[in-house]
């Protein structure tokens, strides 16, 4: 029972917030620093092969469950809460209270949706991370926060209300919450509400709002952990279910569409927005196929969950120094911002997929599982993508001239520089000993470094670099940011004035109505 003080430290710091009027980002990070030992106290039982797993009566049966899988991810996640709140220290100045306070909920919240051992337990953590998380969205007060806000709310309300209906119909038949349970229809909606959490297309919409929006440590936060929640969940279901083709076809979806998008976008991070979208589409290939693809997609889980808080805060740290988040208006940092320059080419060559760092090693594996010729095509075009889309990236941020209003940009403050520093160190650590961690995820052998594996996962990089130079020379990338997210909103519009047009021509009382469709019905079934 031991493992449950890691979630409860987060809640427990959260409450004694308003006590402390000074040193609360200090606070935070010892009771990060808290829940993350309380995660590693766990390690011999773990490593001996055993699972930790329990259940707890309250007003629900609170079950528990920890085995190797979810250990790596409760140590990785435990562990980035340390460094994001670290980072905040510097980042944020004002508001301390209330900002703290959400960030430790909804961090000790998240633990416990990995903690999960039974499908009520998991949709009660999603549903308390998402009304949190929610605030931590609205952190700013603006009109686009509030807006973005209540998007993300809706959303993933959606997804819990998807999960809760997964989860009482398992309990109809099976008279339990296990997931193993879950068929046919509970299946398709507990995987729709994951995937509406993951922020997969074309259920993403929310996710470059959001991001944008929220200050950088929370940005780090919902794209490198809080959107895995739906992806553990699928990984769980996959782990006792066959493979469904239609999650496949929505990965790859996710995977194209999103570098798309991110490549004609213009801020900063909304591109980091539409990579995660892609990056998510990994994940959910690898994990939709074998079970070497499964280990593969949990592998890029936490890959990702490392690079992704990385570059946000590389990102949230050219915010913080210049106050410009439009790569029109950046260039020529790497003078002025050496340090963030480095962590961040460190971050876009994890997430392009080259070799020794950490994130090629876990797009390896997912290649290697796939036999679809068509599906290492579409990974190939997608690895490319977001090749030139980081090649652009660093080239407006950091090269090219200086504006003259940015003559006097510093770097930024030690403290956000250790957490950049030491996550662009995980990154090539695992890149150069990914054993360490995918002994954990599986049992078999894998060679990372044969010539075929380099090949193929080169094969992306080496076609990205090739249309990356041809394109600086024809001006490709000077394309005008399009939100083709619009469309979404102008259904909605349609849909508002469908809506409103019937209320014109309904003048009657509604029962009258439903008495006459069932009148209808009846004539019909005797007929």
């Amino acid at each position: 029972m031991n493992i449950l003080l890691a979630l409860l430290f987060p809640i427990i710091g959260a409450f004694i917030m308003p006590l402390t009027k000074k040193l609360k980002g200090y606070i935070s990070v010892l009771v990060s620093i808290l829940s993350f030992l309380t995660v590693l106290s766990i390690y011999p039982e773990i490593s001996n092969g055993q699972n930790i797993e329990f259940c707890m009566k309250m007003v629900f049966d609170m079950h528990i469950f920890v085995d190797k899988l979810n250990f790596i991810i409760l140590s990785f996640v435990s562990f980035l809460n340390i460094l994001i709140v670290i980072y905040s220290i510097k980042y944020i100045k004002k508001d301390h209270l209330r900002y703290y306070s959400l960030l430790l909920l909804t961090m000790g919240f998240t633990l416990g949706s990995f903690l999960s051992g039974d499908l009520l337990t998991f949709y009660i953590f999603f549903e308390m991370t998402t009304l949190f998380s929610f605030f931590l969205v609205m952190y700013r007060g603006t009109g686009k926060a509030r807006r973005a806000g209540f998007m993300y709310l809706v959303m993933c309300l959606t997804g819990g209300a998807l999960i809760l209906i997964s989860v009482g119909l398992v309990y109809v038949q099976e008279g339990n919450f296990e997931i193993y349970n879950l068929n046919n229809s509970a299946s398709f909606l507990f995987i729709l509400g994951c995937l509406i959490k993951a922020g997969a297309f074309p259920l993403h919409f929310w996710l470059p709002e959001a991001h944008p929006v929220a200050p950088s440590p929370v940005s780090a936060l919902l794209s490198g952990i809080m959107i895995k929640i739906g992806i553990y969940g699928i990984i769980r279901f996959f782990m006792t279910h066959e493979s469904i083709y239609w999650v496949a076809i929505i990965a790859v979806s996710s995977m194209l569409f999103g570098v798309i998008l991110a490549l004609i976008q213009s801020d900063i991070k909304k591109i980091l927005a539409y990579h995660s979208i892609s990056q998510i589409g990994y994940m959910l290939l690898g994990v939709s196929i074998s079970s070497l693809g499964i280990a593969g997609g949990l592998f890029h889980m936490i890959n990702h969950a490392i690079f992704k808080s990385l570059l946000f805060l590389c990102m949230g740290a050219v915010i913080y120094s210049t106050g410009e988040r439009k790569i029109q208006k950046l260039g020529g940092l790497y003078k002025k911002m050496p340090y963030t320059m480095m962590t961040c080419i460190i971050a876009s060559f994890a997430i392009s997929g080259i070799p020794l760092f950490n994130g090629f090693v876990s797009k390896t594996i997912i290649f290697d599982s796939l036999s679809d010729t068509l599906l290492k095509i579409a990974f190939i075009l997608t690895g490319a993508g977001t090749f030139i889309s980081f090649c652009k990236l660093n080239k407006y941020v950091f090269f090219g001239k200086l504006p003259d209003n940015l003559k006097s940009t510093k770097e930024v403050p030690k403290l956000m520089l250790f957490s950049m520093i030491a996550l662009s160190i995980i990154c090539i650590f695992i890149g150069v000993f990914p054993n360490i961690v995918f002994k954990n995820l599986y049992t078999g052998v894998f060679d990372f470094w044969s010539l075929s594996h380099l090949l193929e996962m080169s094969a992306s990089v080496i076609l990205g670099a090739c249309i990356f130079v041809f394109g600086k020379k024809v001006g490709l990338f000077d394309i005008k940011e399009y939100n083709i997210d619009k469309i979404y909103g102008k259904f909605a519009d349609f849909i508002n004035s469908f809506c409103k047009n019937i209320n014109g021509i309904v003048s009657k009382d509604l029962n009258i109505y439903i008495l006459c469709i069932l009148l209808f019905l009846i004539i019909l079934f005797f007929i």
